[in-house]
């Protein structure tokens, strides 16, 4: 079982390593300060994952996933965009929630194969989903209430 979970975690940590390369390079490409400090911030919190993921062990990770989470489904509701240095925060924004959401979708579907590593994949999933909620709270408050 702890070679399962080890594994479980290397390829979080590794995915948690990805998204934290993606908001840096972006945050040093995007022309908006507002992006830039949006994704600076969110490379942040990646690499928080990051540090969080290399400490823990695969049975404190497991027992974190319990409960839900709420979720606005504002990011089910717009269309994606590509990153550009020109993106304005409304884009950066819904970028950064269709990625979170993707995470979202990625660890639920782990956790579905219910191995051992499905309690993990679905503390995973939660934390990813608190990361969206917040994304899309922040998106209904600033940008929503805007326009």
């Amino acid at each position: 079982m702890r070679d399962q979970m080890k594994k479980a975690l290397d390829f979080a940590i590794e995915k948690e390593k990805e998204a934290e390369a993606f908001y840096k390079e972006w945050s040093q490409k995007a022309k908006d300060p507002a992006v830039k400090g949006l994704f600076a911030e969110l490379a942040g919190v990646e690499h928080g994952h990051v540090e969080m993921l290399s400490r823990i062990t695969p049975e404190e990770m497991a027992a974190t996933g319990e409960g839900s989470i709420e979720d606005l489904n504002l990011s089910d509701l717009l269309v994606g965009v590509a990153a550009s240095p020109n993106m304005n925060l409304q884009e950066a924004m819904i970028l950064a929630m269709k990625r979170e959401e993707g995470a979202v979708k990625l660890y639920s579907r782990l956790a579905e194969l219910n191995g051992e590593a499905r309690s993990l994949f679905e503390a995973l999933a939660k934390e990813e989903g608190k990361h969206k909620l917040q994304l899309e709270s922040e998106y209904d408050e600033h940008i929503l209430t805007e326009n």
